[in-house]
């Protein structure tokens, strides 16, 4: 239970990109698990992608995130993980109801004390 690959834009500073996606993948990695959650592609979204920063197509089959703000510089890594655990979520639930925000904040604790450990998956 992973993220089985990962794919930059291939633009400039892709380095970072990779890097970015990759420390998010491994950050969540154990949260995955626990859930039996998997994600065949983590890609970076376009940053023309206006309407969104991340999206999640068939129960993570295909997880995009938006890692370059609009004024050209990077978004944060912990704004990166947290928008990846919001489409993590989105592999057990759908719409945006009552269930999925608590089991976003339920994962997002977790998150944060393995963080704050320095832990993360393999």
């Amino acid at each position: 239970f992973r993220v089985w690959a990962i794919h930059t834009l291939g633009r400039e500073g892709d380095a970072t990109a990779k890097e970015l996606l990759d420390k998010t993948a491994w950050q969540v990695q154990p949260i995955m698990r626990a859930r039996g959650w998997k994600v065949t592609e983590l890609l970076e979204m376009k940053p023309e992608q206006r309407d969104r920063v991340g999206d999640n197509l068939n129960h993570g089959q295909r997880v995009r995130l938006k890692l370059r703000n609009p004024a050209g510089g990077w978004y944060d890594y912990q704004h990166v993980v947290l928008v990846m655990l919001h489409e993590l979520v989105h592999n057990d639930i759908g719409p945006h109801n009552k269930a999925f925000f608590k089991l976003l904040d339920e994962i997002t604790e977790e998150c944060e004390a393995l963080m704050a450990k320095g832990l993360g998956g393999t």
